[in-house]
């Protein structure tokens, strides 16, 4: 596996935002015809935003994120010094997150932004919370997209993401295997922290067959660096699927519109990248510049490369999304 400096791959991104908003300001115009929304509009149909799988849209907005969720009957494999099985704990974990973004359109193609997010997580109840502890997950991103084509029904971006992730556990059970195993108290794992980057190329394609129906598809291809392994970089990547139904260009004229999607994170084995499931949102749809609703999703993750088990859970995100 091939290594990298921490940071080469960060700084050339910020490098580039940089150049771009430069070159970029400068002839940015001062009427807007695809403002306050508008751009998301496409053959009548307005896209919704959506958690996971991103839109290709260069309008400058602000998005607010809340939300929870579970992971159900979690199970831990408890052995003694010999490798003996002795039994397994299994629990609930529940979870919340918060997150802002912003992005600023420059120019007629082109669009900068950043996101931060912070999650929780704890166990339910005793077994769950000794088994798997506690964390705490800090992420920022930052991207770049470039509007590449448009059209009455389509519109297609490239673009180049960055992330970076600050965990910090909480192992209560590591610490335990580590005093039993003879290890002392001042280097016993209680707390861990990890810190981990992922640089990808994104593509994001959209498109309107009528009012009432749109579709959407991304992928995004690229590295990460492992955060056990410091300085050793492997592939992560993501693609995804979301189709949209809007009831306000019905008889019904109800303002309300659904998505229907799936996601899923390559290589599915490893616990850092291996997030897939299937996506359900509702939204209301009765302004052309602001969106907000609720997207819930059935998702699973790899539990370790060490094994094929895959954690379960089931989320939901309220999103509310400003277009100006």
């Amino acid at each position: 596996m091939k290594s990298f400096r921490r940071g080469n791959i960060g700084h050339g991104l910020a490098i580039v935002v940089i150049l771009v908003a430069a070159a970029s300001w400068a002839c940015a115009a001062e009427d807007d015809p695809l403002a306050s929304g508008k751009e998301r509009h496409l053959n009548g149909h307005g896209f919704l935003p959506s958690v996971f799988v991103d839109d290709p849209f260069v309008a400058s907005t602000f998005q607010n994120l809340t939300g929870g969720g579970i992971a159900l009957d979690l199970q831990t494999t408890f052995r003694d010094l010999d490798g003996t099985e002795l039994g397994a704990l299994t629990g609930n974990v529940l979870f919340a997150t918060l997150g802002l973004g912003y992005q600023q359109k420059l120019g007629d193609r082109w669009a900068v932004g950043a996101v931060f997010a912070a999650q929780i997580r704890a166990g339910t109840n005793v077994e769950t919370f000794i088994s798997e502890g506690a964390d705490m997950n800090r992420e920022g991103g930052l991207w770049a997209k470039y509007r590449v084509k448009r059209s009455d029904r389509a519109q297609l971006t490239v673009g180049l993401t960055w992330d970076y992730s600050s965990v910090v556990y909480f192992t209560p059970l590591e610490f335990a295997e580590h005093i039993a195993d003879g290890g002392g108290l001042d280097d016993a794992p209680l707390v861990v922290n990890t810190k981990y980057w992922t640089t990808r190329v994104a593509v994001q394609y959209v498109h309107a067959f009528s009012p009432k129906f749109g579709i959407r598809a991304n992928g995004a291809f690229g590295l990460y660096e492992d955060p056990i392994e410091t300085g050793v970089s492997k592939g992560s990547h993501r693609i995804g699927v979301m189709g949209e139904y809007d009831l306000k260009h019905t008889r019904a004229g109800v303002p309300v519109g659904f998505s229907l999607g799936y996601t899923q994170t390559l290589p599915d084995t490893d616990p850092f990248t291996g997030l897939s499931g299937a996506l359900l949102g509702i939204w209301y749809t009765g302004k052309e510049e602001f969106v907000v609703g609720v997207e819930a999703g059935n998702m699973k993750q790899a539990a370790s490369e060490q094994s094929n088990d895959k954690v379960k859970a089931i989320f939901g995100v309220i999103t509310i999304r400003y277009y100006f």
